[in-house]
């Protein structure tokens, strides 16, 4: 009887150990819920399909009318457009007027028929300076998969601007749609 009682607590004790040391080395590899998140978020950072701002922005702060020929000397805004998924992706580069901040502020936001731009890629005209259409869209394209495509925008106050234009704000950015 006492060598039985002897071999249940041997028993009893090797499975308390080894309930101790599953539950000890499971809290070891279970990852903290800050850890957690923080992988998910780095997960959901790693897009495919991207635009990356490669100089400070576009600039119009007491902006004047400019002619064209001129306009095109001034520094442009650079950006990148990078497509790391495996397959071709269709876009539209879109200038958006951020409305709600303008009026936050109890300013009105230029219009876009007051705006003239270029696009340029590869030292190539891929749109003539022409004037921004109402909905904003630049430019459609397609890119390659794995690849990526520098481009320069400049953005001026039309010569022909009149008086509409004045005491008006610009307040926008450039954006990639991704065209399903």
């Amino acid at each position: 009887m006492n060598r039985t009682k002897s071999i249940r607590k041997y028993i009893l004790s090797i499975i308390c150990v080894s309930l101790f040391l599953v539950i000890a080395t499971t809290f070891v590899y279970i990852p903290k819920q800050e850890n957690l998140l923080s992988s998910l978020a780095f997960l959901q950072n790693q897009q495919t399909f991207y635009m990356k701002d490669l100089s400070s922005g576009i600039l119009l702060q007491d902006a004047s009318p400019m002619k064209d020929s001129k306009a095109l000397e001034n520094d442009p805004y650079r950006f990148e457009v990078v497509n790391n998924s495996n397959s071709d992706i269709t876009y539209q580069i879109v200038f958006r007027n951020n409305e709600e901040k303008a009026k936050s502020q109890g300013k009105e936001v230029l219009p876009n028929h007051y705006l003239r731009y270029s696009l340029i890629s590869n030292d190539n005209y891929l749109v003539e300076p022409s004037t921004l259409s109402d909905d904003g869209i630049l430019y459609t394209t397609t890119i390659k998969a794995h690849s990526s495509e520098i481009f320069d925008f400049r953005m001026w106050l039309d010569w022909e601007a009149d008086n509409g234009a004045m005491n008006k704000i610009f307040i926008g950015k450039i954006e990639t749609i991704e065209i399903k």
